[in-house]
Parts: structure tokens; sequence; C-alpha cells
């Protein structure tokens, strides 16, 4: 028997200022997929999770539903706060911005200017999203953790230390359970 599924009331996306009531709604006959999420926004800030009643269908289904609709929300949301930012403060944009599911890293920029960002940035308060973006584009002028690195970041984002120091905590202060695989 799979695990059952991951019910929750909410799902804060904090770094759009989102908090999304989280409805769960047994389907007798759904068809496939198991899962699906209904989005009511604009009208409603709500999800409607659908699942399938019999069988029900396991955690990893509905992660996945989730998952996809994180994705969505990721690449509607990420590239323009990352052009606004660097459109604000004068820096190239990236070349590419990609999204993924990293643990380890926020986001990071590479040799050949894409950003890459976590859909786990959704979940973290608007300053520190804010710090991270400025932190890759800063990586765009220098490609180290250098003293001029440290310095155009500080110029960008006076509390930057403040906000590195949350960020060490972040994963435990604000990612749901569900999304890292434990249980809800």
């Amino acid at each position: 028997m799979p695990p059952p599924l991951p019910h929750f009331p909410r799902l804060s996306l904090r770094a759009l200022g989102q908090d999304l009531e989280v409805l769960w709604s047994p389907v007798p006959h759904l068809t496939p997929p198991a899962v699906r999420v209904l989005d009511h926004r604009p009208a409603a800030p709500r999800l409607t999770i659908q699942y399938r009643e019999t069988p029900e269908p396991g955690a990893d289904e509905a992660r996945a539903a989730l998952l996809d609709f994180l994705r969505r929300e990721a690449a509607r949301a990420f590239p323009p706060a990352l052009f606004a930012l660097a459109d604000e403060t004068g820096i190239a944009r990236p070349s590419r911005v990609r999204l993924g599911l990293t643990r380890t890293r926020w986001a990071s920029r590479s040799a050949s200017g894409t950003i890459s960002c976590s859909l786990l940035l959704l979940f973290l308060p608007p300053a520190l999203f804010r710090h991270i973006l400025l932190h890759e584009l800063c990586h765009t002028e220098h490609m180290d953790h250098g003293p001029g690195f440290h310095a155009r970041l500080a110029r960008l984002d006076p509390d930057a230390r403040t906000h590195a120091a949350a960020l060490r905590s972040a994963d435990r202060d604000y990612l749901p359970r569900w999304l890292l695989g434990a249980p809800a």
C-alpha cells in the first residue's frame, strides 16, 4: 500500500507574497493522472488538489503534481524577477534562467551566464529571495566570493550579512516537509 497523501491546509509561496489555502478533494473516478492541482487564482487564493479516491494515490504522486505546479509558478515568476533586478542594478541580464529542484544550492550562476534557481526559493520570504537573486547577479561581475563581490553585494543589499545568516536555517524555517520527501 502506498504512503498516504501528505494533507496540509496551506501552501505559502512567500517569495511571491501568496498564502494559498489547499483543499483536498477525493474524486471517485478520476482518470489519470491520479492527482490534479486546480488553481483558483486570481478569483480566490486557493488550490484544490483532486485525487483518485479508490485506490488512493500515494504521497509520491501528490508530490509530483505539486512539483509540476511549483515549476509553473517559478517559470512564471523567476525570470521576470531576475530581469527586473538586473535592470534596476545596471547588471547585465542572465543569458538564460534555468529552474530545478536543487537541495544543496538555492541558486548558482555559470560562466556562460545562466542563472539556475531552485524551486525552493518560492518558499523563502521576499527579502531572502531578493538577496539570493542579487547574489547571483553579482557573480556576473565577480565570479568568485572575493572582496569585490562582497562589496558589490553589500551596496545592492545593505542587509546582506543578515540575509546570509538567515539562509543557514531557511530550510528548517520555511520549507515544507512534504517537499523534501518527509511526511507532512
